[in-house]
């Protein structure tokens, strides 16, 4: 593998766990008498315009003007407040050669922040990319695709690190490898499971395994 790939939320940050806390909060708000939690069980790697679109849909009930740029905001600051990196990721990061970079849903300013915050940017440099860059977030292939076109590596010879359902999903139609990550707070008992479904090649719950994984590849079960 050329080019080792890593979603951001719930991979390099335990900010997914934040994000809906924040999601709850506002749609009780704004949705008083539904009971939204339930909708937003396994949007983990979806972009929090693709959630309230799908809570609009469901619920049958229009949100004010502005939500989404304000949740998206209240989002942040809640990341600035409190985000911490996934235990271990940065020695994996380390014990990893060759080219590195992130695919996120986020934008490009969270995903910078969130880096930046977990201490992680000198790996990473200006290999980051974001649903902002492309027509399509996960679970299209598009992101994934966009960024190894950006660095010049066919997908084929990508590896990428995924704790979500479409971001698997995305890297598998982007024609590219999978190792799934099930070990940050936000994770369904079912995820393993939920994400070998989805395309991953193997699932680990532990960042102190990558390195040993990646740079042994191919994996053989």
């Amino acid at each position: 593998m050329n080019l080792v790939i890593f979603d951001c939320d719930g991979v390099l940050v335990d900010s997914e766990v934040l994000a809906l806390r924040v999601l709850e909060r506002e749609l009780a708000l704004l949705m008083p008498a539904i009971d939204t939690a339930p909708l937003l069980q396994n949007t983990a790697g979806t972009s929090t315009a693709d959630i309230l679109a799908m809570v609009e849909q469901r619920t049958g009930q229009a949100l004010p003007p502005g939500t989404v740029p304000r949740i998206i905001a209240a989002i942040d600051h809640a990341l600035d407040e409190e985000l911490q990196p996934i235990p271990g990721v940065r020695d994996a990061i380390e014990r990893i050669p060759g080219l590195k970079a992130v695919a996120s849903n986020s934008t490009l300013a969270s995903v910078r922040r969130s880096v930046a915050r977990a201490g992680l940017t000198e790996h990473f440099g200006d290999r980051m990319f974001s649903a902002d860059m492309v027509a399509q977030p996960k679970p299209a292939p598009d992101l994934y695709l966009y960024a190894a076109e950006c660095l010049g590596v066919p997908p084929a010879c990508c590896l990428v690190i995924e704790d979500s359902v479409p971001g698997t999903t995305a890297a598998r139609a982007a024609g590219m490898t999978i190792i799934g990550f099930t070990g940050a707070s936000h994770v369904p008992a079912d995820q393993e499971q939920r994400l070998y479904q989805a395309g991953a090649a193997l699932v680990i719950n532990r960042m102190d395994s990558l390195a040993e994984r990646v740079n042994g590849w191919p994996y053989e079960k």
